[in-house]
């Protein structure tokens, strides 16, 4: 990378616009930035780093300090640098934040940081990369010169003030500084890893012992060894004790089954006697039953014929209406004519039957107080009919709450004995539930194991890998062995060639001292002599090869470690599943779901079961409440029966007291109001009798015109009469009825038709299925007797004290068998567990030890690398340094181990060549430190540029005081600059040294004012 033109405006010091044209110094030039103190002379390296990166040099100041308070508040603080990389051109412009004017109105706003990169590609505006993220800006910068801004700092920009600091610097200082400018951070990262996973072992072991102890404890073992003798011990006491369990619980289920049995038998003979009751009853209802069929069967032959009936009925009906009407006509006519004689007579007697009136009165009263007796005797009669009604119906709910009752005993008795059998199948459950968990800890083992034999197979081919890698790495470290032998003999050959050449006839070797010199040494055949230099390189890639070698078989060597721990883990894993070791994983899974199904199966009966406890408690309860029930029901009925006989005895004393034409309501009211109406008849009759005679002459006509028209509808309806007659005698004789009265009499209402065929179905029904009921429990009680319960109650009680002592000390050995079992399991796994623990700490733990240096010369892991780049950059900055000391200085890397427990392999020494010796770098003079901090900082540019990927940087500028050197002293670090600047990099320089500004032509003279400082290029 090479900055082209540098353009700053209201930044630093400089107020306005100003403008660096490096491309006026021609092609890679040595130049000086000169002006007085506090002029900008630094600003400008700080412009340059800004523009690139959005930071200064030093870091002391971001973007938004740098804004130059002399600027006018219109002009906007800005950065751009044109370079070159490359083939291709690039502009970068950065605007820091800052406070501007408003572009409207008074006052200012916060202008926020932009960036825009371009490439000049020829175009008018350049190909826009980046329009105004920094962000990006950042990023593309980066890519491009593959540089950081703290790697820029050390290679392209020295900054003022940090020379001495690296070169004083100590071990750890220098590691954080080297390790930001070569990147080496991936290896701190393998310290802290490495230091993770030792501390992760070391805690894991703890916390593995903690937990052996805490397993036995937990059994109340102090050992393992004690732990397996009480198993030993306990083991034939837990069988002895399973085989006594199970002969008592045999002999309480013998007990119970006897007990069901007898419960059943006498519920069964109770049910013998109660249907025999009721079989009894039914059969005593037969004789009515029968008489009730005849009705029905006669019922339905009348209904066949009645529609022949009611149409003679209704055609004699007709002819009796009209015959009698004609009778009526006639005897009207006759009264008609009579009645013309006997109005007087009538008159005459009406007045004689006024003086009757007052005995009727008495009789009248004499009839109301049979009519007041007759009501009290209908209400009788009804609440009589009620209380019947009530007893009937308290008779009935007695009835159908005993059968309400039965029904639940026998429910009871059918629940109890599936509960017995539920809980027979249910014993297995908790086996199985065993079985589930112990199948599910296999397969998660199972899985384990599979896993870890893939890690083992992967393994396999790492260390094919491996070993071809260590071959080859032998072959090439045996190869750069022999190639820097070959080397160093060549270079020996050749040093004595050079000696030879200087020896003269008759005068001393200076090697031997001898005057004869027979066989001096020649050069080889081709004429060139190796360098110093070119064995040390051979030594070097000798080196490098060697720990090629050794890091490929450290790394064999850690996946054979890695193999052996898998194998060891494998061998523990198949040893913990045992049997299922040789099960497939979906063998195992089957398994599991064959298992799981029939837990399934046996929780779905455990819900059943408890389904089947609650039904059992409330058939209790409803027997309970049903026996409660049925007493009340008893006193019930037998209250309402004597309610019955009082409404009885009621009715009978109102009988006697009413006469018996007047007990009929119907003939009462007749009567009561037949004597009304005499009296009032009579009262009427004589008003009547004197209008009577002149009403009789109008009837009279109207009587003979009637006769006349009724005569001959007699006549035609007698016709009609007759043939409606002769049908009806002809269909009688023909049916099973003798006459009409048997016809009559066996004619019944639809309602009553219907309800009787249904009682003498029902009934019938009813007595078939008694019938065979009773046939059967006859069938299945003979021979059998009641059973004695208490005697098996007894029975039964002692057999189950029994089964709950045995079970009980079965299930305390159980208990404590399984504990101690489960307990030896995980102690095995435990420790097992912890014996890989600790092989692996041996591996990551030594790993820690040496890569944090906390073992030998006390070097860590980064800390070596840094060394061996630290060894690099010092062979280039000695170079330089033996060069500007005139022979006299080189720098070197301290080998000793610093004392105590301080980190030691970057501290700096210098080898003085006028004594011999090496000495603290601190001991330099000011000119001396001046040299070989310059030194070591140009090896450093070097070096991070060689390792930044190849990228070429084409300028250095070193913000240093030259004035610590003397003038000699100051030729040759000039001279040490114009061999770099004929390498092809341009070179600035900052000082206001007055010898500087006489030797160096070129310039970027920076002056100071009130107003700002401004920028001036002198060119040769």
């Amino acid at each position: 990378m090479k900055p082209l033109k540098l353009s700053i405006q209201a930044f630093g010091p400089f107020a306005s616009s100003e403008v660096v044209d490096f491309t006026k110094l021609g092609d890679n030039p040595l130049f000086l930035i000169n002006g007085p103190t506090g002029a900008g002379k630094t600003s400008i390296l700080d412009a340059l780093c800004f523009a690139l990166y959005g930071q200064t040099t030093g870091n002391e100041r971001d973007g938004t300090q740098m804004r130059c308070d002399h600027a006018d508040v219109s002009v906007l603080t800005e950065v751009s640098l044109e370079f070159a990389l490359a083939n291709k051109r690039f502009l970068i412009r950065r605007v820091p934040m800052q406070d501007r004017a408003k572009k409207h109105g008074d006052g200012t706003t916060t202008q926020p940081a932009e960036a825009q990169l371009r490439e000049l590609d020829g175009s008018e505006d350049g190909r826009l990369m980046v329009s105004k993220s920094v962000g990006e800006a950042n990023d593309e910068i980066k890519q491009l010169i593959g540089l950081g801004v703290e790697q820029f700092r050390q290679v392209m920009v020295l900054p003022q003030g940090k020379f001495r600091e690296l070169l004083l610097a100590d071990s750890k200082d220098r590691e954080a500084i080297f390790s930001k400018l070569f990147a080496t951070h991936i290896y701190k990262k393998i310290e802290n890893s490495l230091k993770d996973k030792a501390s992760s072992i070391e805690k894991a072991v703890g916390h593995h012992q903690s937990e052996i102890k805490g397993i036995l404890q937990g059994a109340e073992v102090s050992s393992e060894s004690e732990l397996d003798q009480e198993l030993v011990k306990l083991k034939p006491q837990l069988i002895e004790a399973e085989g006594i369990k199970s002969k008592a619980e045999d002999a309480l289920k013998i007990a119970q089954r006897n007990k069901d049995q007898a419960i059943v038998l006498n519920m069964r003979f109770d049910e013998l006697v109660r249907k025999e009751t009721e079989l009894g009853k039914k059969q005593d209802q037969a004789g009515a039953m029968d008489v009730k069929q005849t009705l029905l069967d006669l019922s339905m032959k009348a209904q066949g014929i009645f529609h022949v009936y009611t149409s003679q009925v209704s055609e004699a009906q007709k002819f009796a209406n009209i015959s009698q009407q004609y009778v009526l006509c006639k005897e009207a006519l006759m009264s008609a004519k009579e009645s013309h004689t006997k109005v007087a007579e009538q008159f005459k007697k009406a007045k004689t039957a006024a003086i009757a009136v007052d005995g009727l009165k008495a009789e009248q009263a004499e009839l109301q107080r049979h009519e007041r007796q007759m009501v009290e005797l209908v209400r009788t009669r009804v609440n009589m009919k009620a209380v019947t009604e009530t007893a009937s119906k308290s008779k009935h709910n007695l009835d159908d709450k005993k059968t309400e009752l039965g029904s639940l005993q026998q429910e009871f008795a059918e629940k109890e004995q599936e509960l017995v059998e539920f809980v027979k199948k249910i014993e297995a459950l908790i086996p199985q539930q065993q079985l589930l968990t112990v199948l599910d800890e296999k397969l998660i083992e199972r899985e384990g194991v599979e896993q870890i034999r893939r890690s083992i197979e992967a393994t396999l081919t790492q260390k094919l890998n491996g070993e071809e890698q260590v071959a080859s790495q032998t072959i090439a470290c045996e190869e750069a062995k022999r190639n820097a032998t070959k080397t160093e003999l060549a270079w020996h050959s050749g040093q004595a060639a050079l000696l030879a050449e200087e020896l003269k006839e008759d005068q001393p070797c200076p090697v031997c001292g001898s005057k004869a010199h027979p066989e001096p040494a020649k050069a080889s055949a081709d004429g060139e002599l190796i360098t110093k230099q070119q064995v040390e390189t051979a030594r070097e890639l000798e080196n490098k090869a060697r720990d090629n070698m050794q890091a490929a078989k450290d790394a064999l060597a850690q996946i054979v470690s890695q193999r052996e721990v898998l194998t060891s883990r494998l061998v523990v894993a198949e040893q913990s599943l045992g049997k299922y070791a040789a099960q497939t994983i979906d063998e195992l899974k089957q398994h599991r779901q064959s298992v799981q199904s029939g837990v399934d199966t046996l929780t779905f009966l455990k819900s059943q079961k408890e389904t089947l406890e609650k039904r059992l408690a409330q058939i209790k309860t409803s027997q309970a409440r049903g026996l409660e029930l049925l007493e009340v029901l008893v006193k019930q009925q037998a209250s309402d029966n004597e309610m019955l006989i009082q409404a009885r005895t009621t009715a009978e004393q109102l009988e006697k007291q009413i006469p018996e034409k007047y007990r009929q309501a119907d003939g009462l009211a007749l009567a009561i109001q037949e004597i009304a109406k005499n009296i009032n008849a009579l009262a009427q009759g004589l008003i009547d009798a004197e209008h009577a005679f002149n009403d009789k002459q109008t009837v009279l006509d109207q009587a003979i015109s009637k006769e006349r028209t009724l005569l001959l509808q007699l006549k035609e309806q007698e016709g009609l009469a007759t043939a409606a007659n002769s049908a009806w005698q002809r269909t009688l004789m023909q049916s099973d009825f003798e006459d009409l009265e048997q016809f009559s009499n066996a004619r019944l209402d639809d309602d009553r038709q219907s309800s009787l065929k249904i009682e003498v179905d029902n009934y019938r029904s009813a007595l078939a299925s008694l019938k065979g009921v009773v046939l059967q429990l006859q069938l299945e009680l003979k021979e059998k007797q009641r059973a004695d319960l208490d005697v098996i109650e007894q029975v039964l009680t002692e057999k189950l004290d029994n089964f709950r002592d045995k079970d009980n000390i079965w299930r305390e050995l159980e208990a404590r068998v399984k504990s101690l079992s489960s307990v030896k399991a995980k102690l095995v796994k435990a420790l097992a567990a912890n014996e890989v623990l600790n092989k692996q700490y041996a591996i990551f733990g030594t790993l820690n030890n040496v890569a944090n240096g906390a073992t030998g010369n006390k070097i860590s892991l980064q800390r070596f690398v840094l060394s061996v780049l630290l060894d690099d950059v010092l062979i280039q900055a000695s170079h330089r340094l033996h060069i500007m000391s005139k022979g006299r200085y080189q720098l070197v890397r301290k080998e000793d181990r610093a004392k105590g427990n301080k980190a030691s392999g970057l501290e700096l020494e210098v080898e003085d060549g006028d004594t011999g010796k090496p000495r603290s770098v601190a001991t330099l003079s000011g000119g001396e430190s001046f040299m070989a901090a310059l030194s070591l900082a140009l090896g450093l540019s070097d070096v991070v540029q060689s390792y930044a990927g190849g990228i070429k940087l084409e300028a250095l500028f070193i913000d240093e005081g030259f004035g610590s050197l003397d003038q000699e002293s100051l030729d040759a670090a000039i001279k040490v600059l114009i061999d770099l600047q004929a390498s092809g990099r341009m070179i600035g320089i900052i000082s206001h040294v007055t010898e500087l500004k006489e030797q160096m032509a070129l310039r970027v003279d920076v002056t100071s004012g009130k107003t700002g400082s401004r920028i001036a290029m002198i060119a040769a």
